[in-house]
């Protein structure tokens, strides 16, 4: 019997998830939704169609709580579909204000929220992370360069109470450097307010930006990811030594620097993966150099996950168990919980003493198993944040 004619005893709803889930297996490269469908069955009746039904959900089910093997499935480029985006506008009219807001939900109790404010200097991106929800954002693969952000930037009416403002919601912050004077804007508007702290992010190991009028309230900060993450999911991005050493460029020539270790992917091995990622970390910076270490987990919207099924791109970032939490998929709270916990027990004392470690979109209730400490609200943790921010930059570089 053909495999579509034996799906005729499903539910609407049932062949619905059954299409997601056969999405999820041609992206994980492993075993197709008919491999796992009995050959012999023949529909009968709803009851014993849901049978079936159940029993290929539990098969699958059983994969996502399985972590993935990289070296089963490794990932080429030549299957990515996404391609390096080379097409730049560096003259782009922005239509709307450049100023937003991080994608946390307003007054949320499902996470503790920083309150980061965003600039949209830069749209879109040329590197090709497989989990990635910027290329959603935008309709094409133009990188656009916003015209005159120095200008824009020095209109720009500031709500009160704005103290950080980071730049790599809508693209990588270092992509191309100061190639059209991004970084220069910047600094002009960082020197106008020190009381603001303005954070860059990057995948990239770019570091020709660099010079010495750039003010301290501007942290360069590194994504990093363990090894096989990065050389199978972030396509494109600068090796993770390259971003590490690129870190420590910026460290050496006496600025203050910051990581993401995010997001976090549990797959075979990944233990040994984030403990040699710490090693290697504070093998090569001072703590005294980092203002902060972020730490998360792959969150999929419902758009992020349509668009990665349908470019049918070898990934398994989706090979988890996809649990609902306030509209958004992440793993399970006790996965979380052993993945955050266990990361940040590979840090030195003197990296917990000195670095402001932090849950980026994460349930509170994380914080205090995984981090050693926890907050009552989400003001309470900005207001903790901001202190530290601004005393280290005060103690170590003078800001």
């Amino acid at each position: 019997m053909d495999f579509i004619d034996s799906l005729q005893g499903l539910t609407f709803q049932q062949k619905r998830i059954l299409t997601e889930q056969a999405q999820d297996l041609i992206l994980w490269g492993g075993a197709r939704i008919e491999d796992l469908w009995p050959s012999d069955y023949a529909p009968r009746n709803k009851v014993e169609a849901a049978k079936v039904f159940n029993s290929v959900m539990a098969q699958i089910d059983a994969m996502r709580r399985t972590p993935a093997d990289f070296s089963e499935n490794p990932a080429s480029l030549s299957e990515i579909r996404t391609a390096r985006r080379t097409v730049i506008e560096p003259d782009f009219k922005a239509p709307q204000t450049i100023m937003g807001r991080c994608p946390c939900p307003d007054e949320s109790d499902f996470l503790r929220c920083c309150n980061l404010k965003t600039l949209d200097a830069v749209q879109q991106c040329a590197f090709a992370c497989s989990y990635c929800s910027i290329k959603n954002f935008y309709s094409d693969t133009t990188i656009k360069v916003v015209s005159d952000l120095e200008g824009k930037l020095a209109e720009l009416e500031v709500p009160a109470g704005v103290w950080h403002i980071g730049t790599g919601q809508s693209s990588d912050s270092l992509l191309l450097g100061n190639d059209y004077g991004t970084i220069t804007a910047l600094s002009s508007f960082a020197r106008r307010h020190p009381e603001i702290i303005i954070e860059l992010k990057t995948k990239s190991a770019r570091t020709d930006w660099l010079n010495p009028d750039i003010p301290m309230n501007i942290v360069s900060t590194w994504s990093l990811n363990a090894e096989p993450v990065v050389n199978n999911e972030e396509h494109f991005t600068a090796s993770l030594g390259a971003r590490i050493k690129a870190a420590s460029v910026c460290a050496e020539a006496g600025r203050p620097v910051g990581f993401h270790i995010h997001p976090m992917v549990r797959y075979r091995g990944w233990e040994e993966g984030y403990r040699d990622l710490v090693k290697k970390l504070c093998d090569s910076i001072d703590s005294a150099s980092v203002v902060m270490v972020g730490i998360g987990t792959l969150t999929f919207t419902k758009s992020n996950l349509k668009a990665l099924r349908s470019s049918r791109a070898h990934t398994i970032v989706t090979q988890m168990p996809l649990e609902s939490i306030a509209g958004k998929f992440s793993y399970p709270f006790e996965m979380k919980k052993e993945m955050f916990g266990t990361l940040y027990s590979y840090f030195p004392q003197d990296w917990k003493e000195s670095v402001f470690f932090y849950l980026c979109m994460e349930d509170p209730a994380l914080w205090e198993p995984c981090l050693g400490r926890s907050y009552a609200s989400n003001a309470e943790f900005e207001a903790d944040m901001k202190a530290h921010y601004f005393k280290k930059l005060s103690d170590k570089f003078h800001c």
